[in-house]
């Protein structure tokens, strides 16, 4: 989990440092779409579990 956090730590200090603010608003839309896909696939798997429990 620390070397995840390492790696996302490195990549939005790379991100903070990119001088072009399109670019820089492109990549951080990016980031927030994926994580946002992330987080809705993982409650999905929770809604899921938990449902296989109820039965």
């Amino acid at each position: 989990m620390n070397n995840l956090k390492e790696k996302i730590d490195a990549l939005v200090q790379e991100i903070s440092q990119l001088n072009d603010l399109n670019i820089k608003h492109d990549v951080l839309v990016y980031m927030e779409q994926q994580a946002s896909w992330m987080l809705w696939q993982i409650d999905e798997d929770y809604h899921v579990d938990q449902n296989m429990k109820n039965i």
